[in-house]
């Protein structure tokens, strides 16, 4: 209840519904919460905003669970939970926070408009509303893009490669190293051209203050305008596709799928350190789908997905060094695709063992999926796009998200300013590349000399993230093409997420592309059913999927099989079944299983006792290590 909870007051826009309900008094008793250290306010402190009774007007937003009681304070005081300051912040930084907060003003062309011309040095301060229509027309991207062309040639030049290689914003020192027609930096000159440009400013930026390592001089390109300028320039799609491409599709989930099924059928014994012996690790990685692409090696994803288990609880140790499956790593199995794809997701959101990461790089991952959410599914974009936009959005929200405060209460030299503006984004790629890709969210694109270029949301992605990218499972035609030789052949004809999935617990992936080849084998059956798939559930991904009749000698073969892989059947009497007798002796003497065994009706056949539902016992004799199917199912 308390994850629900937390996943609701850090989601922007369920709070900023929330939000928008209270009426104006209630909206702006709330904002003086969110742009101050720690969030909290005296009954003094809100006198002048409340009037002499502040309690009365505090009543209603504690009603709702937006502020609470601070006992930390000496007299009435509340605060406002860290949680959900940060959306609020998003929204205050977009409406309230431009005069407030000079990063806001300096980054952002709205912060900059409502600074001159509604801010107390303006000559005639213009009301918000006039501001607001003047703002939409200047972020127009046409308009946008106008400015920046009218630029002085030089000036134009450099705000050109400004905002395509460093995202609009240029520190003074790597100006220095840079080749470009203009003779030395003119702070003066380029401040006054761009600010009545409406593109953007030249001034000092000082970031230490929040953690990250930048104290100069800055080119500053307005974020409205960087996003003009990327859409316009650095948006690539068809014809200019990256000259290659890698997807890894539900190869992830897969592999998962994979692991846990070594894991059943061999002891897995673990080092000292609680790492697995590098010998296990190579036998485990030849049951790995070979195609881990260019980003990773077959041993990273491996690692991946071992981090992954025993965070999530679905792997333990045992008594004798070895690791097993939980029963929450069974009930993985069990999941639909989207569900696990769901929880990968999460993992992998908040996972900061990737080098050189920061408290900065979740907040701005979430920046990031925010802003995926509006891409085009398929459609290449380049690959700093998203890195460069998410990192400029997200520091124009440091005074909002109260990143200083956080740093001055974990100390600077535990944030560590191990991050300055390029190294930001550079670690957000890599969070891309790294994670969103190994989860078959993006696809990268390559250069003829190998280099990622590229970037587009796939089909998957845009299912994790919530997004209706219009496109639906074909209808008609099956997909596969299923031959009496054992090989099955996907058509590529659509989102075919769910089909690679099933096909991947029980058959060998062989090829892949547009035309996808998995062949089944006794190996492939028999993983299956260790995954918990049923004999009955395979043939029908193959009978409910095909193009022309499934071969009976497949079908055939998959229940031969299942049965020389152990299968047991138990049916509705209870009646356990199986065709080698050796096995059922092993079982009817198994001291897991002797409690509930009535009588061993003959050397093929145990009568169980009716101590509880066949459900039940499936789970606790698969738990016991044996293949039990209910036959009928």
């Amino acid at each position: 209840m308390r994850d629900q909870l937390a996943q609701w007051m850090s989601d922007e826009e369920r709070v900023s519904e929330r939000v928008r309900s209270l009426n104006e008094r209630a909206r702006t008793l709330l904002d003086a919460f969110v742009n101050v250290p720690g969030h909290r306010r005296s009954a003094a402190d809100l006198a002048a905003i409340a009037g002499a009774q502040p309690e009365s007007e505090i009543e209603p937003l504690k009603r709702i669970a937006l502020l609470f009681d601070d006992d930390e304070l000496d007299g009435p005081g509340w605060f406002l939970p860290r949680v959900l300051a940060k959306p609020l912040a998003a929204r205050s930084s977009g409406e309230t926070a431009g005069i407030d907060s000079e990063i806001f003003r300096a980054l952002t062309l709205k912060g900059a408009m409502e600074w001159r011309y509604g801010g107390p040095e303006a000559e005639r301060p213009m009301k918000a509303s006039r501001i607001r229509e003047m703002f939409k027309m200047y972020a127009n991207e046409a308009q946008a893009v106008a400015r920046v062309e009218r630029l002085p040639e030089g000036l134009r030049d450099l705000v050109a490669k400004v905002v395509l290689e460093f995202g609009g914003l240029l520190p003074r020192r790597f100006f220095e190293k840079m080749e470009t027609e203009l003779p030395h930096w003119n702070q003066r000159r380029w401040a006054k051209i761009l600010g009545e440009s409406l593109v953007g400013t030249v001034q000092r930026l000082e970031l230490s203050p929040y953690g990250i390592h930048h104290d100069d001089d800055t080119l500053i390109v307005h974020n409205e305008i960087t996003l003009a300028w990327f859409k316009r320039i650095a948006v690539p799609s068809d014809p200019d596709a990256p000259h290659d491409n890698c997807s890894l599709g539900v190869d992830a989930v897969s592999n998962i799928s994979r692991f846990f099924a070594y894991l059943i059928d061999n002891n897995v014994r673990f080092t000292v350190k609680g790492e697995i012996f590098k010998t296990t690790e190579k036998r485990i990685l030849t049951d790995l789908i070979p195609n881990p692409g260019r980003e990773l090696q077959r041993a990273e994803i491996l690692q991946f997905i071992f981090e992954f288990a025993r965070r999530s609880g679905f792997i333990e140790v045992t008594g004798e060094r070895t690791f097993q499956l939980t029963g929450a790593g069974r009930d993985w199995e069990a999941q639909d695709l989207d569900a696990k794809l769901g929880h990968l997701f999460e993992h992998a959101s908040t996972d900061l063992d990737l080098e050189h990461e920061s408290l900065h790089q979740i907040a701005m991952r979430q920046v990031l999926l925010k802003m995926m959410k509006r891409l085009e599914v398929g459609i290449w974009y380049d690959v700093m796009y998203l890195p460069f936009l998410a990192r400029n959005a997200y520091l124009a929200q440091l005074d909002g998200l109260g990143v200083a405060e956080q740093i001055e209460a974990v100390g600077k030299d535990s944030a560590g300013l191990s991050e300055d503006l390029q190294r930001l984004s550079w670690n957000l790629v890599n969070w891309v590349r790294k994670r969103l890709y190994l989860l078959g969210i993006v696809d990268l694109g390559y250069d003829t000399n190998g280099h990622p270029v590229a970037m587009r949301l796939t089909r998957i992605g845009a299912r994790v993230l919530g997004v209706d990218a219009g496109l639906s499972e074909p209808t008609g035609l099956g997909r596969l093409i299923v031959t009496p030789d054992f090989e099955v052949v996907l058509l590529g004809e659509g989102d075919d997420a769910d089909l690679v999935h099933d096909l991947d617990r029980f058959t060998e992936r062989v090829k892949d592309g547009v035309t996808r080849q998995f062949r089944i084998d006794d190996r492939s059956v028999h993983r299956g059913l260790v995954e918990g798939l049923t004999v009955s559930r395979m043939t029908e991904i193959l009978t409910g999927n095909a193009r022309t009749p499934v071969p009976k000698n497949v079908l055939q073969s998959i229940r031969g099989w299942a049965q020389q892989a152990g299968l047991l059947l138990l049916d509705t009497n209870l009646v356990v079944r199986g065709q080698d007798p050796s096995l059922m002796a092993r079982f009817a003497r198994d001291a897991g299983v002797r409690p509930f065994v009535r009588a061993t009706l003959d050397s093929t056949t145990i009568q169980l006792k009716s101590k509880t539902s066949r459900q039940r016992y499936r789970t606790l004799l698969r738990d016991l290590g044996y293949l039990i199917e209910l036959d009928g199912e």
